[in-house]
């Protein structure tokens, strides 16, 4: 497939969309670490459970994570190693534009406050 097709990128933000949520976001955290169950990801989440479901729901749609079940118990995990990767590629990337903001704000700052700029 070739990159630059309009529909390859229509579906890579679809899944960038899917991901534009701070609690999913949590959860490729949680299960970069292994599989879990929908009540293990609320408990570590502080979220109820239904709303966790409803998140992996739309995580499974969009093809983000899979489920494997056991008994009584759906176990979810990622569907690629690769979404976890990406997104902690993307945290490093945030955290460096944090600072980088800090050390542009850092004189400004320090004059604001009726002192001098910092080296």
């Amino acid at each position: 497939m070739d990159a630059t097709d309009e529909s390859f990128y229509e579906i890579k933000a679809r899944i960038i969309a899917v991901l534009a949520n701070p609690k999913r976001l949590e959860i490729i955290d949680l299960l970069n670490h292994g599989e879990r169950t929908v009540s293990d990801l609320a408990t570590s989440l502080g979220i109820a459970q239904a709303a966790t479901s409803q998140h992996l729901a739309v995580m499974r749609k969009a093809g983000v994570v899979e489920t494997r079940k056991d008994g009584n118990f759906v176990f979810y995990r990622l569907a690629d190693p690769k979404i976890a990767d990406a997104c902690g590629v993307m945290s490093r990337a945030v955290v460096d534009l944090l600072v980088n903001q800090q050390e542009k704000l850092r004189p400004v700052l320090a004059v604001a406050r009726g002192g001098e700029a910092e080296e």
